[in-house]
């Protein structure tokens, strides 16, 4: 396969190096070769793999929570055990939200975008494979799979990389990366996913007026009214259907830090901040993506109950899920394969007013029709290719 060349718009493109670099030689400079400050951090990156390699490391485990928050059903995303971390997940004004955070479609694709960068790096520092700049723009085409089930496939990234290594050692790299991303993995294999453990609490069939809105309200005057409206639109029989809309975000690198900067949708206007893991470099900044990558599925499971409570008239007055699961790590003495994740649950806390059995059917049709629930669960295809080049806007 080979690889693309990219110029940058009224930038001059540097001359190829003529030696070759061997795979597990270690990032050096040479006076035709000056130092950058993102092949100073794969130096620094590859250091702190060799210290953890030489160490026995248990798995990581994965915890995040979400809350539909009371009137405005906007999800509160919370990372980590004590939820250090937090995003928030809304929609756009036509499905009843606020747009005051990222969708969960658009943090899928962004965490993707990221998890690809990371891995490309930590690759990079394993194969002594030096970069001078990173970003990865990745793509997704949705597909509805049934006429209750539609989700982001057609998965594809670019990666522009400004580098000195041959085709040869970038591919080389890209192969790594595919044959090593837990987060490839995650969407390109069916999971072993469990159904969603539901602790339901009975409450009171008729409010207490002195309470301020809540929940319940924004489900019956909100929510039920748009997404009834979007079943009312079927395509005449004349009409072609809508075409999907492309998803798509981007992942810089930051050069000293490794930190990844994230930019979702076309213009951007939502960012999200990735760190890597305390033992390789990380400095809790932001949560791991694969931290982050768990807990978007939770914030899609939390929309979807919103929107099948609010399609089959359930009072809500309270909803609360979590997801766990475990990561095994990539690095350590007794490490034989590729990062996985396994063990991934759900678990989702109602109050609600309605009957067990109406709560139970309600969980149902939240996993028949959850988009990124049933991504986890299904096989996608990714594609990815390789520009060589930093990244640039181009303005026409």
């Amino acid at each position: 396969m080979s690889i693309a060349r990219y110029a940058p718009p009224r930038k001059v493109v540097a001359a190829l190096l003529s030696a070759a670099l061997l795979l597990a030689a270690p990032l050096t400079s040479t006076a035709q070769d000056k130092a950058s400050p993102l092949r100073d951090y794969l130096t620094a990156k590859r250091a702190a793999i060799q210290t953890q390699s030489a160490r026995v490391v248990p798995p990581t485990k994965i915890h995040a929570k979400v809350t539909a928050e009371s009137r405005s059903g906007v999800r509160r995303l919370r990372i980590g055990p004590t939820g250090e971390f937090q995003y928030i997940s809304d929609s756009g004004r036509n499905y009843a939200g606020y747009n005051l955070g990222a969708g969960s479609w658009d943090s899928l694709v962004g965490t993707l975008a990221s998890s690809v960068a990371d891995e490309y790096i930590v690759q990079a520092a394993v194969q002594g494979v030096p970069l001078d700049a990173l970003d990865v723009v990745f793509t997704s085409i949705p597909e509805r799979k049934s006429e209750t089930l539609a989700y982001p496939n057609n998965l594809s990234y670019v990666a522009y990389i400004d580098s000195p290594a041959t085709d040869a050692q970038l591919e080389t790299l890209k192969r790594a990366v595919h044959t090593n991303s837990s987060a490839i993995d995650l969407v390109t294999k069916p999971q072993q996913v469990s159904h969603a453990e539901v602790e339901y609490i009975h409450s009171a069939a008729v409010r207490d007026p002195k309470l301020s809105p809540g929940l319940r309200d924004f489900i019956t005057e909100e929510k039920r009214p748009a997404v009834l409206a979007r079943r009312g639109k079927p395509a005449a029989g004349n009409e072609k259907a809508a075409e999907p809309e492309t998803l798509v975000a981007r992942a810089h690198v930051e050069p000293r830090t490794g930190l990844r900067r994230v930019f979702l949708g076309k213009d951007g206007y939502h960012q999200q901040l990735h760190d890597s893991a305390p033992g390789l470099l990380g400095y809790g900044l932001a949560p791991t993506v694969e931290e982050h990558l768990l807990g978007v599925t939770g914030t899609c499971l939390t929309h979807i109950f919103e929107v099948q409570a609010a399609g089959r008239n359930v009072l809500l007055d309270a909803l609360e899920l979590t997801v766990d699961g475990q990561l095994s790590p990539r690095f350590g003495s007794n490490i034989r394969s590729p990062a996985r994740y396994s063990d991934i649950r759900y678990k989702v806390r109602i109050e609600s007013p309605a009957s067990e059995k109406d709560i139970d059917a309600l969980r149902q049709s939240v996993e028949a029709t959850c988009p990124l629930y049933n991504l986890v669960k299904d096989e996608q295809k990714l594609e990815g290719r390789i520009v060589r080049g930093a990244y640039a806007e181009v303005n026409d």
